[in-house]
């Protein structure tokens, strides 16, 4: 019979998918990533006319969801994760729809990745876990 205190017998199942994304809710990495690849944008889309996002729009949004990256990275899970949903709908409605029916694979990424971080950081937002938010 294992005991409760030796943490190497008991099995971990983690099938529930929410379990895992609620861990990733909670750190400023995803809002980070999708922030950088923003700015790793910025060279293509000034050297291509007709390329979406433009490259002032991947400038003004790689900041501010850095900037809400970095309210979750002071301990502000709450206010950082209500940040960056909203930013990252904003960043739908100005490009998601371009993003998506311009048949290019990394703007339909990028738009993709906004709508992750949307329902990933507005579930943290709408629905907290005193147990999750805590870092």
């Amino acid at each position: 019979m294992a005991s409760a205190e030796n943490d190497d017998d008991i099995p971990v199942t983690r099938s529930d998918l929410g379990q895992t994304v609620s861990r990733f809710a909670v750190t400023p990495y995803p809002a980070w990533a999708f922030s950088a690849s923003l700015f790793g944008t910025v060279p293509r889309a000034s050297s291509v006319k007709m390329y979406l996002p433009r490259p002032l729009s991947c400038v003004f949004f790689g900041s501010v969801i850095a900037f809400g990256g970095y309210i979750i990275n002071d301990n502000d899970v709450i206010n950082g994760a209500g940040f960056t949903s909203a930013w990252s709908i904003m960043y739908l409605l100005a490009n998601g729809k371009r993003g998506l029916t311009q048949f290019r694979p990394w703007p339909a990424f990028l738009s993709t990745w906004a709508c992750g971080n949307a329902l990933m950081y507005g579930r943290e937002y709408f629905f907290p876990d005193s147990d999750r938010t805590r870092l």
